[in-house]
């Protein structure tokens, strides 16, 4: 959204401009569904259109580029006609908004005609695609939604089965006589496994929600940053909980190879400051 919305910054007044050009031109014959509908046959972007009465009651239907919604009709607008001015310009332009039905960046425009008022909401993605602001491919999106959705069920079911085979290490281990050693490594190595399992499985559920479920072409939010950031914390304490195994397993067998645990912990150690300092940096890049 903060991308979309940075670019209709930028171009406000040509956007303006071509939006309140396209409805100048446009007069329906009356408010029926044939003739309103005939603004999406030259304007793509357009994707509601509905009258309003001059008491703020709709009083047509919301007539959609693919449906209609009959239960619209007969609701009571005043409220949004609070924010409604003509008296700079005859044709009103609001702010970008999330539409509540689909849930994408949406500019409504509003026009006097015959006494009644003309409302159109117009999708700001296809809107900059057709002024050549953005390159946007709606097939591209689609494809991109399959394999990222694919993909990430398939984490899904690598992190379930990690989960599953960190319990099963430990359940077994409870009805298995073990030596000390091999008891301290059966609980690192399942609370490894699950560990790991869970970030997975938490990456896996960010790339559904963001790039499938609710897409919104945000490139200029921080979901990426957070993502990474959980992600590698998760890594970070499994490399400990094996630095830390490593150190228990070398005490118990030969102190010489303590150099090797020390090499590891550094490598963590490492690991944390360089993500500590790429959390920073995201930080002051906002």
């Amino acid at each position: 959204m903060k991308r979309i919305i940075s670019i209709y910054t930028d171009h406000k007044n040509s956007i303006q401009f071509y939006l309140r050009n396209t409805l100048e031109k446009f007069h329906p014959l009356s408010f029926n569904a044939q003739d309103m509908k005939r603004f999406f046959e030259f304007e793509k972007a357009a994707e509601i259109i509905y009258a309003v009465s001059p008491s703020f009651t709709q009083s047509t239907s919301s007539y959609g580029r693919k449906k209609d919604d009959d239960a619209r009709q007969g609701a009571d607008k005043s409220f949004y006609f609070k924010w409604v001015s003509f008296t700079e310009e005859p044709i009103h332009i609001s702010n970008p908004y999330l539409h509540h039905m689909t849930g994408r960046p949406t500019l409504t425009a509003v026009k006097q005609e015959n006494g009644n008022f003309l409302v159109i909401d117009f999708d700001m993605l296809k809107l900059l695609e057709e002024l050549r602001l953005i390159e946007f491919n709606s097939v591209l999106e689609k494809v991109n939604k399959i394999v990222m959705g694919g993909g990430g069920i398939l984490l899904g079911i690598v992190s379930v089965f990690l989960i599953l085979y960190g319990a099963y290490i430990f359940g077994a281990m409870l009805f298995v006589t073990l030596h000390q050693n091999e008891v301290m490594h059966e609980i690192f190595t399942s609370i490894i496994s699950i560990t790991i399992g869970l970030a997975i499985y938490d990456l896996a559920k960010t790339m559904i929600e963001n790039e499938v479920l609710f897409k919104t072409l945000d490139y200029g939010n921080d979901v990426q940053t957070k993502t990474l950031s959980k992600f590698l914390t998760s890594i970070i304490i499994a490399l400990s909980i094996e630095s830390l195994m490593a150190v228990f397993k070398i005490v118990l067998d030969d102190y010489s190879k303590i150099i090797n645990a020390f090499y590891l912990i550094i490598g963590v150690t490492l690991l944390i400051v360089g993500t500590g300092v790429y959390n920073y940096l995201s930080r002051q890049n906002k």
